[in-house]
């Protein structure tokens, strides 16, 4: 059997605490999905959610639940590349640096085999409004789809990339926010030619499926590929209902939705709470015409709380796994790295090293700033320094580092100027937190091991504290 979004969900959903179902309706159009997705973030808690009755935009109950926050905690991603959850920390990195450098080709299936294809609207009835959309933030501009979207160049070359879909209150048209660089060069091929780019919005699969999405490959790589190797097979592929052999999609999907992107025709876009909790400015973007929406008999949609704990570990394992591919083949002494949640997962990396030695933190932080380019921060410490553990680094950073001569800027500062008017708008740093080896210096102090094994706590408190 295929790997696929339901088999998932019901797999932690016998986990104590990692999945809460909520039968009472709610309005996503309206704020109270991610009302509740932080009041649960405020009390620490982060779960997977799943809404069973939610409203469509024009407040009709839709046949799709709605799940959200899957990606909040690193065991869960641990799970869907299949890891024990224990393993949800440098294991989990380490297994995502191995699925970026491996291909698995796809394999294609008859329609009648796809499970997205045991449903279809086409013409009138692909009436986008049926499908619950999440407004997440008080200034976004509509409710917006989060998932996954699929282009395919003119010479066959299938991108995979997150980009966001604006509702716009018309059941045909949306707007799709294509930011990044392969889809947007898709784009552009068609519209030289004046002609419609097939594009699909993939807004229910298998979680392995969309963390193996965020990345982006060498112009040619087949990104169906690389995605079969997080998913751990063959990813399966089916024709699409509009253009048959043409363009083919996720055959184990849980919905699909099929459009034309017509050449020349922009419209507002944004603002829209993104990554950093920071409103994106508002502009103009392609036109995302609906043309068929396929789906499997129980289909859920999928959506991410973008800025929190549901977006951090996307940024995060994928920062980790490009880092260490980048950084291992020159320092075979490299311990851990984590891109914390206090950076969104994305604007900092905490590098840990064995037995450093004088000049490496510096290459370090260099090769990993240049590496990341949305990266505007490098914190490098001893091996004995838990990058999990923020209090260690900062306490390292406080007491390790010489603000004279291990804080080093890096680059040139990129002024307001050049478009970065939220992130990496002031330069980048890079900070040698390593312990001083030139001179005497104090060894930090620990409680003997010995006595850690042997005294334990359980022992000591009276029963029930």
């Amino acid at each position: 059997m295929a790997k696929d979004l339901q088999d998932f969900v019901a797999a932690i959903g016998s986990r104590p605490g990692d999945l809460v179902e909520i039968d009472r309706p709610v309005k996503p159009h309206d704020f109270e999905v991610t009302a509740l997705l932080k009041q649960l973030e405020d009390e620490h808690r982060y779960p997977a959610v799943l809404f069973r009755h939610p409203l469509d935009p024009e407040d009709r109950p839709s046949e799709f639940p709605l799940l959200t926050n899957m990606y909040a905690t690193r065991e869960r991603c641990a799970i869907m590349l299949g890891l024990d959850p224990a393993r949800r920390n440098w294991d989990l990195s380490l297994a995502y640096a191995a699925a970026l450098r491996r291909r698995v080709a796809p394999v294609v299936v008859a329609p009648e085999n796809a499970p997205v294809r045991q449903c279809a609207w086409q013409g009138s009835d692909a009436d986008i409004s049926r499908v619950p959309i999440v407004r997440h933030f008080a200034m976004d501009i509509a409710p917006t789809l989060t998932m996954t979207h699929v282009m395919r160049s003119l010479e066959g070359i299938y991108n995979v990339s997150f980009a966001k879909t604006f509702y716009n209150w018309d059941p045909k048209r949306l707007v799709v926010s294509i930011h990044t660089r392969d889809l947007g060069r898709v784009v552009r091929e068609y519209q030289e030619r004046g002609e419609p780019a097939p594009i699909v919005n993939v807004i229910g699969h298998h979680p392995a499926f969309h963390l193996g999405s965020i990345n982006r490959h060498d112009w040619g790589s087949d990104d169906y590929a690389a995605i079969g190797a997080f998913m751990g097979e063959p990813l399966r592929l089916t024709p699409s209902l509009s253009w048959g052999d043409r363009f083919l999609v996720p055959a184990d999907a849980d919905i699909i939705v099929e459009g034309e992107i017509p050449p020349g025709e922009r419209d507002i876009c944004d603002p829209f709470g993104e990554v950093a909790r920071l409103y994106q400015a508002q502009c103009l973007r392609p036109v995302f015409r609906v043309k068929a929406i396929t789906f499997r008999r129980g289909a859920m949609v999928q959506d991410i709380f973008s800025g929190f704990h549901d977006s951090n570990a996307l940024g995060a394992l994928m920062k980790e796994a490009v880092l260490e591919n980048a950084l291992r083949p020159s320092f075979a002494n490299l311990h851990q790295i984590h891109a914390p949640d206090s950076a969104c997962g994305v604007y900092a990396a905490y590098i840990s090293v064995r037995d450093v030695q004088p000049g490496e933190a510096q290459r370090i932080g260099a090769i990993a700033l240049d590496t990341v380019g949305i990266m505007q921060l490098v914190v490098v410490v001893d091996a004995d320094i838990d990058v999990y553990d923020e209090a260690q680094v900062l306490w390292a950073m406080h007491t390790y580092t010489s603000i004279a001569g291990g804080v080093r800027m890096h680059g040139e500062p990129l002024g307001l100027h050049s478009g970065f008017a939220t992130t990496n708008w002031g330069g980048k740093v890079m900070i040698d937190a390593t312990r001083p080896r030139d001179f005497a210096f104090g060894a930090r102090s620990e409680v003997p091991r010995e006595a850690m094994e042997r005294v334990r706590l359980a022992d000591y408190l009276p029963r029930g504290n």
